[in-house]
């Protein structure tokens, strides 16, 4: 009886110990995901404030009023809409040229009969720890007559090599060889077999591969600063960086004192709502995707 009441007493006081754990894990995760929510509400409830009280911290958790002018201004800017028509086309263009590079290479990487294939995986891997560096970059794509065009910013990064190891550890482990073989002794070659097996077997990977190049072209600023020229080709980023810092040097020289401050006002809350804007089509494209990135997490768990 004794060792019967010890065991339930043990049980009892693991399953108290589990429950404790488990909250404390939630709470934790909670707060992190308090914290990194809390930036882009920050953006939204000042894109809709009273300026003034924003540049006097006033605003922290709730709107301060309800002030719809950024909007309103944002709609009636067309150089904007230009701008976020220009990030959607480079996205979607970069994003399939990065797709088609990294999907086919890491593919073939992961065929031990491919001749050298260790060779070749050594000379990407050292392209990810040295590189020409900025001014050699530029010069080949000037050579290339590619400044100020879109391909200046999606065929220098056609490839990235982290990406393509991931996906190369997936077709490594979640293929397994027997289905390669299967496929073959069906008749199929290796192209039938990486559109037909490999690709649809492989969505998740896909899915946390698309993700992390959409995010990149989405967010891009520093390629369109070095390579890109005319305003109507530049994304909305660019276009308001350069809009503000205008504005700026002409309210110094040429406004009074008190338009100047209610235009620099307005271009703040600007910001704010291009910002938001800017950050809402990923936003909405990640319930999409949500399926397939908890899957990503697994990538290259299953084995033969």
């Amino acid at each position: 009886m004794k060792d019967v009441s010890a065991k339930r007493r043990g049980s009892l006081g693991t399953g108290v110990d589990d429950r404790i754990f488990d909250i404390a894990v939630i709470v934790i995760l909670i707060i992190f995901g308090l914290a990194a929510l809390y930036p882009l509400w920050f953006v939204l409830i000042a894109s809709i404030s009273n300026p003034s009280d924003i540049v006097q911290g006033r605003v922290f958790v709730w709107p301060s009023g309800l002030n719809t002018q950024a909007y309103e201004k944002l709609i009636q800017t067309p150089t904007v809409w230009t701008g976020y028509l220009n990030s959607v086309i480079y996205t979607l263009v970069g994003t399939f040229i990065n797709l088609a590079v990294t999907l086919t290479s890491a593919f073939a990487l992961s065929r031990r009969t491919l001749p050298g294939h260790k060779l070749i995986s050594m000379f990407f891997t050292f392209t990810m720890m040295f590189s020409g560096g900025l001014i050699p970059g530029y010069m080949l794509i000037n050579s290339l007559h590619l400044v100020d065009t879109m391909w200046a910013l999606v065929l220098p990064g056609a490839l990235s090599v982290y990406n393509m190891l991931i996906a190369k550890s997936f077709f490594e482990g979640g293929l397994p060889e027997s289905i390669f073989e299967a496929a073959t002794m069906d008749g199929a070659n290796k192209f039938q077999f990486f559109f037909r097996f490999a690709l649809p077997l492989s969505k998740a990977m896909i899915a946390v591969i698309f993700l992390y190049y959409a995010l990149s072209h989405w967010n891009d600023y520093f390629g369109p600063l070095i390579y890109i020229r005319s305003t109507d080709k530049q994304p909305p980023t660019l276009i308001i960086s350069q809009l503000a810092a205008n504005v700026s040097t002409a309210l110094m020289d040429e406004m009074p004192s008190e338009e100047a401050y209610r235009l620099i006002m307005e271009k703040s809350l600007m910001k704010y709502a291009v910002v938001f804007v800017g950050a809402l089509p990923m936003i909405l494209l990640y319930p999409f995707l949500q399926r397939y990135l908890i899957k990503g997490v697994m990538l290259g768990s299953v084995k033969e």
